[in-house]
């Protein structure tokens, strides 16, 4: 492994375990409503691009980026999914559904695959068709064991794997691409506070609460900066099995930190979708493994 991959590892590294981390950020805001958290992190979010934006320009000389809403329907369009996924994870924090919030992103990796093969007619191979049939066989027992559809764990994991699928064939680049999607979000970001009218009671309930609303951007864009800046950098096998660093780290939160409920017929469940996952991390690391032996 060269220095330009260790250096990949360890910003990949961080920002899944920022991204695994981030319900104590968000818990900590326990005063503030999910609708009105959202809002302020689309706009505080939205000035972090434009601060970042800037940055680059002024010591790289980089030409002004078009964020024309006619050349950039998809991320328009992902602008409303990532919304709508974030908003969805504050609310099952705030909610104490931390451990429900870690499966929907344990199953995202085979959520991706399974829109992959319906929008992108890609062929799966054994092992996948496997993982895909292990994560349906642990949705259904959890749905008849606890009595109740995952409907929390599956919505965050369609939405972000809706998301990734518009990324994948988006023009704009990941700090572009963001600035566009808060860009799509910001005036009904506004109006949502201004119609609640709590804006001003959320900056002035307490210092700690007005810190963390004003760091919220910087909360959400710095991990997806090391995560695009860990793509470029290392490959996708190792990419692969550090993004499961992030629902592990939200589940341990979740059971041991947060006491959330986790009996033996939630873990059965949980056993059934992480088996299909190693076997389709198994499946992906042996994959790459051989594509970089024929490549050398």
């Amino acid at each position: 492994m060269n220095d330009q991959e260790i250096r990949g590892v360890w910003l990949g590294l961080s920002g899944y375990v920022l991204w695994g981390l981030s319900p104590i950020f968000w818990k900590a805001l326990k005063d503030v409503e999910a609708l009105d958290i959202l809002s302020w992190r689309v706009i505080c979010t939205f000035i972090f691009t434009i601060i970042c934006n800037g940055f680059l320009k002024a010591n790289r000389g980089r030409s002004k980026q078009n964020f024309s809403p006619s050349k950039n329907k998809f991320s328009l369009v992902a602008g409303l999914l990532i919304g709508f996924n974030w908003g969805m994870f504050v609310w099952a924090v705030e909610a104490d559904h931390v451990v429900d919030a870690s499966l929907g992103y344990f199953m995202n990796p085979l959520m991706n695959v399974f829109l992959g093969v319906v929008f992108l007619r890609e062929t799966l191979r054994k092992a996948q068709w496997a993982s895909v049939a292990l994560a349906g066989t642990g949705v259904i027992w959890l749905t008849f064991a606890l009595g109740s559809f995952p409907w929390i764990s599956l919505t965050l994991a369609t939405s972000f794997a809706f998301y990734g699928l518009i990324r994948k064939v988006a023009p704009a680049g990941p700090l572009n691409g963001l600035t566009i999607e808060t860009t799509t979000l910001l005036i009904p970001a506004i109006l949502l506070l201004l119609i609640r009218g709590n804006g001003p009671t959320n900056l002035t309930s307490s210092t700690g609460t007005t810190i963390l609303i004003l760091l919220s951007g910087v909360a959400t864009g710095i991990p997806l900066l090391f995560f695009a800046s860990s793509a470029r950098r290392v490959p996708l096998s190792i990419l692969g099995l550090l993004q499961y660093i992030t629902p592990t780290l939200q589940f341990l939160l979740g059971v041991f930190a947060y006491n959330e409920d986790f009996d033996s017929k939630r873990l059965v469940g949980y056993v059934i979708v992480w088996s299909g996952l190693c076997i389709f991390a198994f499946d992906s690391f042996r994959l790459n493994e051989n594509d970089q032996t024929l490549t050398d």
